[in-house]
């Protein structure tokens, strides 16, 4: 690990925090803001595990509760973004047309939703967390930054494990904010690795096995979006074949198969 990645954490944060609230102020493409600010506060949520045994637990807490509620205030825009893209990538059938109108429809009106109350708080609570960050004292020290790194891959390891063993959707959610976590801490830390570019393979797969959760859950509980019934079986049968094979995929990884303290010594040497 460079002493120099280690120092460049805090001008890193920054930029991040600069650049997401740039990007709702200015952008005429609210889909492409959101999806830059849902990712960035990941990567700030990674960064924040990284100095977790340096700051006040309190502080810690409180941090990281603020960059959720950010998050949790954008999901609904993401997710009936992500309706579309996944009824494309399914094989086209009857009631195809028709879905695609209400898959439609839906999103135009979250992102009305959106546009008249929680962006304009979203952007206030971003402000307030680059105020707060800017005033932090010296957080980013080497051997906490190991501990952050080694934590994150037990944790991922774990995760893994519960995926594999309950095949849930919950599951694999939580698995795969472990492994964005960690790619974006390695990323900060080392650059682009061959580790970065598995986990950023990863990371991708389980975003389309969660896309394609979101999918299924929205069409099962919407009874009354297509004319026969018999439409929403079909497409909750084709994304439910197509989620199986992302999870084989990811389930189909060996990059947690080493012990936390033999990863982090191999990867920041």
């Amino acid at each position: 690990m460079t002493s120099g990645g280690v120092a460049d954490l805090h001008d890193t944060e920054i930029a991040v925090l600069d650049e997401l609230i740039a990007a709702l102020e200015a952008s005429d493409d609210l889909d492409a803001a959101v999806h830059l600010v849902r990712k960035g506060v990941k990567r700030l949520r990674a960064h924040l595990r990284l100095w977790k045994n340096v700051v006040d637990p309190g502080v810690y807490q409180s941090e990281d509760d603020d960059l959720a509620r950010i998050g949790r205030a954008l999901a609904p825009a993401r997710d009936s973004f992500v309706l579309g893209q996944t009824l494309d990538s399914l094989e086209s059938s009857s009631g195809w047309d028709t879905a695609a109108r209400f898959f439609e429809a839906h999103h135009e009106t979250v992102l009305d939703e959106l546009r008249r109350g929680p962006l304009g708080e979203v952007r206030g609570w971003l402000g307030s967390v680059l105020a707060r960050w800017l005033d932090l004292p010296e957080r980013h020290r080497p051997a906490a930054v190991r501990a952050g790194v080694a934590r994150s891959y037990r944790k991922g390891v774990a995760a893994y494990q519960a995926a594999a063993a309950t095949g849930q959707a919950d599951a694999f959610h939580r698995w795969r904010k472990q492994v964005k976590y960690l790619r974006y801490q390695l990323e900060a830390i080392a650059g682009d690795t061959a580790v970065t570019a598995t986990l950023t393979d990863l990371g991708v797969t389980l975003g389309f096995e969660h896309d394609h959760s979101v999918f299924i859950d929205f069409v099962d509980d919407n009874i009354d979006m297509l004319p026969d019934r018999r439409d929403r079986y079909v497409l909750i049968d084709r994304a439910e074949e197509r989620r199986n094979e992302l999870r084989a995929s990811a389930l189909g990884t060996d990059v947690y198969a080493e012990e936390p303290a033999a990863f982090v010594a191999a990867t920041l040497a």
